[in-house]
């Protein structure tokens, strides 16, 4: 009797061990499958990230130029071609006594050609931002998943300055064009290019232009330490 209880105690033992063996084996097997899912999903996010990346290093470097990917081409358009050279041309001549015509002629031509590479600057802008935002998305899941702040590795921070510099230059863009229009009417006013009216206005205009270079320097600088020309 006593052989066959040793002998029950044995097998209770033996299936102990096998069903904890069996355990362990399941636990690890569990675990290296989630750690295999884990490091596929990081590299996953590493890859999108990284797509992200050079989509923004593309944006960034169409909006420096103050130029215009498709989207925004198809979204702002230009007046004609022979209207914008004479825009120009009466713009950089309205310190010049242009004649009422002529002035009358700016104003029509200013509400064509005006604004549209102040609205551009403003799509693209936009279009940064909003990728910028997508990027943080990403960057806070990767940190997520792998439980480590990525926001330094990724320069998070530095994508946020440039939005801001380049929004800050889109701003300044945006009131030199509405000072030109002042120009344009304080003159069609019968006011000189010496009046304290236009003196005033010129006055705006330096300090935008002020604030448009250090917003443009800093852009230029951050831009400089995230994309390797």
């Amino acid at each position: 009797m006593e052989n066959v209880s040793e002998k029950k105690k044995w097998l209770n033992l033996k299936n102990v061990i096998i069903v904890l063996m069996g355990v362990i084996i399941m636990v690890l097997f569990v675990n290296s499958v989630v750690n295999k899912r884990l490091q596929t999903a990081e590299a996953g996010l590493r890859t999108q990230i990284a797509e992200q990346q050079a989509l923004l290093a593309t944006i960034a470097e169409t909006t420096a130029r103050n130029g215009a990917d498709a989207v925004t081409e198809s979204i702002v358009k230009d007046c004609g071609i022979n209207e914008r050279s004479r825009f120009e041309e009466l713009l950089n001549s309205l310190g010049n006594n242009l004649s009422r015509t002529e002035l009358v002629e700016a104003e029509r031509l200013f509400g064509r050609c005006g604004s549209f590479y102040s609205e551009r600057k403003s799509v693209m802008v936009s279009r940064l931002a909003r990728e910028i935002e997508v990027y943080t998305i990403l960057v806070n899941q990767l940190s997520t998943l792998t439980n480590q702040d990525q926001d330094e590795e990724y320069k998070l921070e530095q994508w946020k300055n440039l939005s801001n510099f380049e929004l800050d230059q889109s701003k300044a863009f945006a009131q030199l064009v509405v000072l030109q229009d002042k120009i344009i009417t304080t003159l069609l006013d019968g006011k000189s290019a010496q009046s304290p009216e236009m003196l005033e206005i010129l006055s705006e205009v330096n300090e935008t232009q002020e604030n448009l270079l250090y917003a443009n320097n800093q852009a230029a600088s951050t831009r400089g330490s995230l994309i390797s020309l």
